[in-house]
């Protein structure tokens, strides 16, 4: 059994602290963007969100107009580079161009705007949010938006700052972070609210590996941070495909402080977790 090639792109630091770490990599205009075999149903599913729950997933303030253009013109131009085939569908001008370009990628698409000496979310598409709602970050600094996320003010907050004041337009890096959760619905804004812990049996599909792959760039005419979010998932029991991932997973749950357990929506099964993946991955004599 094989599962999903990106499980083994997740890196799971046993030792800290720090306990979160940027993460980073450089990577090709080509690898920017990640169109798969889940295309049609994704782009529908952003579709069905935009035309119905608009609000709850586009947002943009005045002033985003121009790099909202930009970011349309980007996606465009990399459909025609790197798949043309994809290009050739029609943008309604009757859209907001940042939701127009939304409407063709699996990413969501965040605009970081440099004002007040730090970058603000100002504007964004974001159809598949894991656990934080849109409207509760609107217009709110690198900081404010990662509030809720333990120990970023201490690990993470003077790195970020640094590195996105100083992003070039000819850089682009991309990064991914992890999450738990129990099923695999991508509008997902919600954390359960009393999760019933999984047995150890239960495991392989009652738990479901969730990744953000992030990239960063700086767009060259506005000289706006683009974001962006590409969701995959998969059930935990992939991770029989993926031995080592599944080691090293159980090694950072049994290491990292209990807060970020919670973050990752862990808490309640870690115990099962940690059990059912050292069951298919064995500690190395």
């Amino acid at each position: 059994m094989t599962g999903p090639a990106w499980i083994d792109e997740i890196a799971w630091a046993p030792t800290g602290p720090p306990w979160l770490a940027m993460g980073l990599s450089r990577i090709d205009d080509a690898a920017w963007l990640l169109p798969d075999e889940a295309r049609d149903g994704e782009l529908a599913e952003r579709a069905r969100l935009l035309d119905q729950r608009r609000d709850e997933v586009f947002a943009a303030l005045p002033g985003t107009e121009a790099a909202s253009a930009e970011v349309l013109a980007l996606v465009r131009q990399w459909e025609r580079r790197h798949r043309p085939d994809l290009a050739e569908a029609p943008v309604d001008p009757s859209l907001h161009p940042l939701e127009a370009a939304g409407r063709r990628t699996q990413e969501d698409l965040v605009l970081m705007v440099d004002r007040d000496g730090s970058a603000h979310l100002d504007a964004a598409v974001l159809c598949f949010p894991s656990h934080w709602r849109l409207r509760d970050k609107v217009g709110g600094s690198a900081l404010a938006i990662h509030g809720p996320v333990p120990r970023y003010r201490e690990d993470l907050a003077e790195k970020v700052d640094r590195f996105l004041d100083r992003l070039r337009p000819d850089v682009l890096v991309a990064r991914r972070n992890w999450s738990v959760h129990l099923d695999d619905a991508l509008f997902s804004p919600d954390p359960p609210l009393d999760p019933s812990p999984v047995t150890a049996g239960e495991v392989g599909d009652g738990l479901w590996l969730r990744s953000e792959r992030q990239t960063l760039r700086r767009l060259p005419s506005s000289g706006v941070v683009l974001f962006t979010i590409r969701v995959q998932q998969a059930p935990f029991s992939a991770f029989a495909g993926h031995p080592g991932a599944a080691r090293a997973m159980a090694d950072r749950l049994e290491a990292q402080p209990a807060e970020l357990t919670r973050m990752n929506g862990m808490a309640p099964h870690r115990v099962a977790a940690v059990s059912w993946l050292r069951s298919v991955a064995p500690t190395r004599s």
